[in-house]
């Protein structure tokens, strides 16, 4: 495993990142097609967070534990309801496969799928989503719901690339009209801008830890500015892009150029 005690010890103990590391880690991971790994960090934040329990080289080996009978109950489907962890987390779940999803527009469907797949056999079933017809994203079943979320996605570009965003936008039509349109409606309007389970916050942080193991700097450039002007704290974005560098790291990323700064 690429996760170690001492890098999931080191990762999980970042204070300015306490609500943000495993999200980072998670993203940063599926882009570097690493999802083998998400399992550990899954149940490693789940054990922080909802049952309080302190970072350490004892809780990795029960995090190893956890993941091992999950595999079992996916090989066996014995005891299918075991659960170790309360109701109420499963809004951190939602958020686990909301980031994942969001990965789709920066690096491709298929790695968004296999972690998706991954986390889901290492989820508990009370944390799992039965209804497969209940999406977070509702139907749109009119023009006018159309347009609505049409203008979520422009405000939120808008709000990423402010004075440049015409000159941005030109370029992308230039190169191929069909660039733009599918970047705004597809991907910011129905994909990124989407808050009902991440904040626009969070997702700027997604954003920056998804392009960084991609050494793509235009793009990084843009967005850790419009995480600014989104109001994320700047030493919580220089510490998710320290995180998600050494995370890429570990995975053998290798960059042509310094990675973009603040």
């Amino acid at each position: 495993m690429l996760l170690t005690p001492q890098r999931l010890l080191k990762i999980s103990s970042n204070s300015h990142l306490a609500n943000l590391w495993y999200l980072i880690a998670t993203v940063t991971l599926t882009v570097c097609n690493q999802p083998q790994e998400i399992p550990a960090i899954y149940h490693y934040a789940m054990r922080t967070k909802h049952l309080h329990e302190l970072p350490s080289v004892d809780l990795y080996q029960k995090v190893l534990s956890t993941v091992d009978r999950f595999h079992n109950i996916r090989d066996t489907g014995k005891d299918p309801h075991y659960t170790p962890y309360p109701d109420e987390a499963f809004q951190t779940t939602e958020k686990f496969r909301e980031s994942i999803l969001k990965t789709c527009a920066l690096s491709g469907l298929p790695k968004a799928i296999n972690s998706l797949m991954i986390l889901k056999d290492t989820t508990p079933y009370n944390l799992r989503r039965h209804d497969n017809e209940a999406t977070n994203r509702a139907p749109i079943k009119s023009f006018e719901e159309y347009q609505a979320v049409q203008k979520r996605g422009r405000e939120f570009w808008d709000g990423v690339y402010t004075k440049v965003s015409h000159r941005i936008i030109n370029q992308m039509a230039s190169s191929y009209p069909d660039l733009w349109q599918y970047a705004i409606r597809d991907v910011y309007s129905d994909l990124l801008s989407y808050c009902g389970v991440l904040s626009h916050e969070e997702t700027s942080v997604i954003v920056i830890s998804c392009l960084i193991p991609q050494d793509v700097n235009p793009q990084l450039k843009g967005h850790l500015k419009g995480a600014l002007n989104s109001g994320v704290d700047v030493e919580i974005l220089r510490e998710s892009r320290r995180l998600a560098m050494e995370i890429s790291e570990w995975c053998g990323v290798k960059w042509r150029r310094e990675v973009a700064s603040i």
